[in-house]
């Protein structure tokens, strides 16, 4: 009698457990059947946000589902990065990495991070900005040389960045590094907190793209006092590059779609094409031509090639900060 009842109890479990898997064959052949949430690791009306829901927005058309950007953000985008990287490889939770993530996995002071290289997979990378410093519309500068000039003048000037754990601040200290001056860096959880803090007074000065700025800067409340890229960008054709004004500096910032590692291939790849329709379309190459962001898309394969090089870098930025992990000297 028990060796029938265990029969019985092993069939039942290998008939639930095929089952099972032939309803998620079934839901992946299909993919997708329900929305899809991106994990936004920044507040919103910043510019990961705003680029990712445009994005989103181009990818429902692909998929035929809704695409929801939700806003997780904390630690450079860590906070959403840790929850993604838990969450079920089935395709409908994604999130954005940024380079913050590679900044992370080795800067010492950083008690928890992610390895963007083992535990996401790569969807697509989709944008690419020039960091810039964006300061009070009446502040008595309006050259990068003059603003280095006050700073010497008046040391320790507070400024926003992103947390310490991201490309943003990071920027702030190599800039410090390179003209000898010294700021007080403040961390906030978003460009678009840190601009609306310059506005209002309580810094001096933030680090920004000149698209993320742009709102406050037409509302005469900020101005942009260049980027750290090597040409002007056509859309702020007035907002001067570092190098042109004798600051030989280039510091950028990139934007990627991934998931958890292991989405199956045949789901992935349909997210690829999601991704890379969405960054082609009419709609999405208008909105960054108009605003003034980056487009770079680089699929699965070249963006892993980018990626490595990104982890070599800040490897050996952090190593030369003498910040690196005592696992990675």
């Amino acid at each position: 009698m028990r060796k029938i009842f265990l029969l019985i109890l092993m069939s039942f479990l290998l008939f639930t457990f095929l089952f099972v898997n032939a309803q998620e064959l079934k839901a992946q052949g299909n993919f997708p059947t329900k929305e899809i949430t991106i994990l936004c690791g920044f507040s919103a009306g910043g510019g990961t946000d705003v680029l990712t829901r445009k994005l989103a927005q181009n990818m429902e058309i692909f998929l035929g589902e809704p695409v929801l950007v939700v806003n997780r953000p904390g630690g450079g985008g860590l906070v959403s990065m840790k929850e993604l990287v838990v969450e079920k490889p089935d395709g409908y939770t994604l999130g954005v990495l940024l380079g913050n993530q590679f900044l992370q996995k080795y800067l010492a002071d950083e008690v928890s991070w992610i390895d963007p290289l083992e535990e996401v997979t790569l969807i697509g990378v989709f944008n690419a900005d020039a960091w810039g410093i964006a300061v009070q519309a009446d502040a008595p500068y309006d050259t990068l040389p003059e603003f280095i000039d006050y700073v010497k003048e008046n040391p320790n000037i507070k400024v926003g960045a992103g947390s310490p754990g991201s490309v943003y601040y990071w920027a702030w200290e190599a800039l410090m590094d390179m003209v000898d001056i010294q700021l007080n860096i403040v961390p906030y959880e978003g460009t678009s907190l840190a601009l609306k803090a310059v506005a209002g007074g309580e810094l001096t000065a933030c680090g920004a793209g000149a698209p993320e700025a742009d709102s406050l800067v037409r509302s005469d409340l900020v101005k942009m006092l260049g980027i750290s890229a090597e040409n002007r960008l056509a859309a702020y054709p007035d907002v001067p590059t570092f190098m042109e004004q004798g600051v030989d500096f280039v510091w950028n910032t990139w934007r990627s779609i991934v998931g958890p590692a292991g989405i199956p291939e045949e789901v992935s790849n349909i997210l690829v094409d999601a991704v890379r329709e969405a960054f082609y379309s009419e709609d999405y190459q208008n909105f960054v031509d108009t605003q003034g962001f980056g487009a770079l898309y680089l699929g699965p394969e070249d963006g892993m090639d980018f990626y490595r090089s990104q982890d070599t870098l800040f490897k050996s930025l952090m190593k030369n900060a003498g910040k690196i992990r005592e696992e990675y000297k």
